[in-house]
């Protein structure tokens, strides 16, 4: 089963190593987030904290960016359904959840990947991190995010048949999530009536988290954060697993 898990995971790297510009393409918005937003408002918004506008911004673009690498990872999905190849790969003498598997660590590794990539930028823009302490949890939920969200965007795959109605999908579903995540303000200076869309958003608190274990700032516990983060893991894997065996 190993062996299976590998290749198609070998399979999933190599297609991101022929397709530069998807890597290049999902790093330039973030850019011009942090570079050009970030930069332009650093002196124009006094944060009820301590900490400057960019350094509060950061985990934000940076758990932004990756859900939306990980979502549309799916896409490949969609994209060797329509061309055949996911038919040879489900009749092929394999494990579906080895498939599944495979392209779930696929998706993982470059959501990571770009979310490294996304941290080195932001140092060379200035943005202070909490130090080397830091990184131990920045990975981890980097890792939750990624693995949760990988995992959705692969259960919503199993269900269409176009890579257009995919990204629409994907799209209504995502930006929600993003503007009530807190990603881009602090959610405590929101109207009560949307504090209760904010806490039941489960991204709001993977940002909590790469926030806290990123510039030490939060406004949620860290315990709660990666709690829930844990459970919408395993909840969309469960997920992703049944609605791709039923495909």
């Amino acid at each position: 089963m190993m062996g299976d898990v590998y290749a198609v995971y070998l399979r999933e790297l190599i297609r991101l190593w022929r397709q530069k510009v998807r890597l290049v393409t999902t790093i330039v918005m973030p850019l011009l987030w942090l570079g050009v937003i970030g930069n332009a408002f650093n002196n124009a918004f006094k944060m009820p904290f301590e900490g400057d506008f960019l350094s509060f911004l950061t985990p934000g673009i940076l758990v932004m960016t990756m859900v939306f690498t990980s979502t549309i990872s799916g896409i490949t999905t969609v994209f060797d359904r329509e061309f055949g190849f996911l038919k040879e790969m489900l009749v092929a003498p394999i494990k579906r959840e080895s498939i599944l598997i495979g392209k779930m660590l696929g998706g993982v590794t470059q959501a990571i990947l770009q979310g490294a990539i996304i941290i080195v930028l932001a140092i060379i823009m200035g943005v202070n991190f909490k130090g080397i302490e830091s990184i131990p949890g920045m990975v981890l939920t980097m890792f939750l995010v990624s693995v949760a969200f990988v995992s959705f965007g692969l259960a919503v795959a199993s269900k269409m048949t176009s890579m257009e109605g995919f990204q629409m999908v994907m799209n209504f579903l995502i930006q929600p999530m993003i503007f009530l995540s807190g990603a881009f303000y602090p959610t405590k200076m929101l109207p009560s009536w949307l504090k209760i869309g904010v806490k039941l958003n489960p991204l709001t608190y993977g940002v909590d988290a790469m926030r806290y274990f990123a510039v030490g700032i939060n406004e949620f516990n860290v315990v709660i954060d990666l709690t829930v983060m844990i459970v919408l893991s395993i909840a969309f894997i469960l997920l992703g697993g049944y609605l791709f065996r039923k495909s």
